[in-house]
C-alpha cells in the first residue's frame, strides 16, 4: 500500500504532500537509526546539559529500528512509514493480535495495538529548540495514528486503538487525537494506557487533527 497523504510545514503551515505506506523495508529502519537516532541522542545530551526537567527528557533516544527487522516476517505485526520526496518522516509498528481494550465499555474486545512509534527528531519541536533549529514538519504522529485506526477497521476491530504512551506524547495523545487515559501500566513502566473506543476513533477520522 502506498498512498499519498498531507502534512503541514511547520513555519508557513501549508500543506505539503507526503506518501504513506506499509512496504517497510529493513533499509528503511537503518535509515532511521543513522539519520535520527544521532540527531535525539543530540537534543538529549543539550536538554541534560541545560538542567531539564527529567521527564521532558526524551525516553526514546536508545530505541533501535533496525533490531526489528525479524518482525517484518510476522503477520501478526504492520509497519508504516511516511515520506516526503523519499526522506523518511515517521515509522509506526502496529500489532493486530493479543490485545483486547480495556476501556469498561471494550473490555475484552480485540483491537489494534501500537508498539512503536516515532516522528523523525527533526519534526519535533522539544527537540529542536535545545539545537536553536526549527521544527519541518507537523501531523506526522496523526497520519500515523489515522493509518493504525484504519488497519483496525479493516481487521474488523471498528477502530478500537491502543498504546502505552510516553510521557511526553501524553497530551497528545489525550488531547489532539481524543483518547481515553485508562490509566498507568505498572507491567509496561508506568506509562499511560491510551485507548479509542470507536466512536472516539471515528471521530478522530471526521474530524481529523493536526
Amino acid at each position: 500500500m502506498r498512498a499519498p497523504i498531507q502534512i503541514v510545514k511547520w513555519a508557513t503551515k501549508e500543506l505539503v504532500e507526503a506518501e504513506l505506506f506499509d512496504e517497510v523495508t529493513i533499509e528503511h529502519f537503518l535509515e532511521a537509526q543513522k539519520e535520527w537516532r544521532p540527531v535525539v541522542i543530540a537534543a538529549a545530551r543539550q536538554m541534560v546539559q541545560a538542567g531539564a526537567n527529567r521527564e521532558s527528557i526524551p525516553r526514546h533516544w536508545h530505541w533501535d529500528w533496525s533490531s526489528k527487522e525479524a518482525d517484518l516476517r510476522i503477520l501478526a505485526f504492520s509497519f508504516f512509514g511516511i515520506t516526503v520526496q523519499d526522506k523518511l518522516q515517521g515509522l509506526m509498528k502496529l500489532e493486530t493480535v493479543g490485545w483486547s481494550g480495556r476501556i469498561a465499555s471494550q473490555k475484552g474486545k480485540p483491537l489494534a495495538y501500537v508498539d512503536y512509534l516515532e516522528t523523525a527528531p527533526w519534526n519535533i519541536k522539544l527537540l529542536m529548540q535545545p539545537l536553536g533549529r526549527s521544527p519541518e514538519f507537523r501531523a506526522i504522529g496523526t497520519r500515523l495514528i489515522e493509518a493504525g485506526v484504519r488497519r483496525s477497521l479493516e481487521e474488523g476491530f471498528k477502530g478500537r486503538l491502543a498504546l502505552h504512551s510516553l510521557s511526553g506524547s501524553e497530551r497528545f495523545y489525550l488531547d489532539v487525537c481524543g483518547m481515553t487515559a485508562v490509566g498507568r501500566d505498572p507491567a509496561k513502566q508506568d506509562l499511560l494506557w491510551c485507548e479509542f473506543t470507536p466512536g472516539q476513533a471515528e471521530k478522530f477520522l471526521n474530524e481529523g487533527a493536526a
